[in-house]
């Protein structure tokens, strides 16, 4: 759960060094440990957006990432770094475009959840996402935690069954790139090849 401590607080307690000082919750933030069903339910509780998921207002309000745009080299989309001892933000490619990005910021929600022991030693940066093949268990254990944050397989068995097939109008509904509609359509078995 996310925490800080109050200014005053500290100060009370390097004043009288009596009362260690607590922290204090964001009552809205359910952070790690949490399952996309715990993530979509609190965000319809807070008004957020979930169809398609508002993923930068889920990071900011549940979680308390902030999220920038950056001037970053063309073949990074963007990475998540950690500012203090409970203050994360994620980067991400100005470039690149909103869908992009939206699967940019899921990703590094990713590894926020699966891979804090790793994000604890600095930052991690991600190479543009879908350009070439993922080459690690965390990147792939990360696009996979996104793809299924950012299209659920019920709701994406649901358009299909509809007769919403097209890569674009797919897009458009989960608000996502092709290539991420693609992959997710490739790892539910929908095509054969990505």
């Amino acid at each position: 759960m996310a925490t800080n401590i109050d200014e005053q607080d500290w100060l009370n307690y390097l004043e009288t060094g009596n009362t260690t000082p607590k922290e204090k919750t964001n009552e809205n933030c359910i952070c790690e440990g949490s399952s996309i069903d715990e993530i979509y339910k609190k965000s319809e509780e807070l008004g957020i957006e979930t169809n398609p998921l508002d993923i930068k207002s889920v990071v900011e309000r549940l979680f308390n990432i902030k999220v920038h745009e950056a001037d970053l080299d063309r073949n990074i989309s963007g990475f998540i770094e950690r500012i203090s001892s409970n203050e994360w933000a994620i980067y991400l490619n100005q470039w690149e475009s909103k869908l992009r990005q939206n699967f940019t910021i899921a990703h590094e929600l990713g590894h926020f959840i699966k891979h804090r022991d790793i994000l604890l030693s600095g930052s991690h940066i991600d190479q543009v996402l879908f350009r070439d093949t993922e080459n690690s268990d965390i990147e792939m254990e990360a696009s996979e935690y996104a793809a299924n944050l950012l299209m659920p397989k019920n709701k994406f068995d649901e358009y299909i069954k509809s007769g919403i097939n097209n890569i674009e109008e797919l897009s458009k509904k989960f608000g996502v790139s092709s290539a991420a509609i693609r992959y997710r359509a490739y790892k539910l078995k929908y095509i054969s090849e990505y």
